[in-house]
């Protein structure tokens, strides 16, 4: 198996994590508020927001010229975005183990995960600039980026280890 895939694999492990953190932290949030993970009207986690498709929706405007406009597109959007690009960015720290071994490929990549949110945000997808996002954001965001970093490292360790 080469080690490309290997990360790419890794990466849907870690996005898979990620996704599930993310769901917990909704449900308890609503919980703690009384009320449903479907009624909370604000922003827990850009990555988990419509501020992804807003970014995707910019790129794609910008190279093919078009974006979805319909609820059901951009949903889909949002899906693909979300498990193609954490699993695709997967393939990045399996190249840094490769390169620097561990634990420093694991650090490397949890630091280059979050410069990515923070930068990629403001730029492509209509967000505040980090440093007004508040400390609530900020703490999901590292804590999300650990969740993924750590999973990615941890499936890439295990895949590479079972690859002949």
């Amino acid at each position: 198996m080469s080690r490309l895939f290997v990360g790419v694999i890794a990466g849907a492990a870690g996005t898979a994590a990620m996704t599930a953190t993310g769901r917990v932290h909704r449900r308890l949030y609503a919980h703690r508020r009384g009320t449903t993970p479907g009624q909370i009207t604000e922003i827990l986690d850009y990555d988990d927001s419509d501020h992804v498709v807003v970014a995707a929706s910019t790129v794609l405007r910008r190279v093919v010229g078009w974006a979805p406009r319909s609820d059901a597109g951009r949903r889909a959007l949002f899906w693909l975005v979300h498990w193609g690009y954490g699993s695709a960015v997967g393939a990045a720290h399996a190249e840094l183990r490769h390169r620097l071994g561990e634990p420093a490929a694991g650090l490397a990549f949890f630091v280059g995960c979050e410069a990515m949110a923070l930068g990629l945000f403001p730029v492509l997808g209509d967000t505040p600039v980090p440093w007004r996002w508040g400390p609530r954001l900020l703490t999901v965001s590292v804590v999300q980026h650990a969740v993924y970093a750590g999973a990615v490292a941890g499936a890439d360790a295990v895949l590479h280890r079972r690859a002949p």
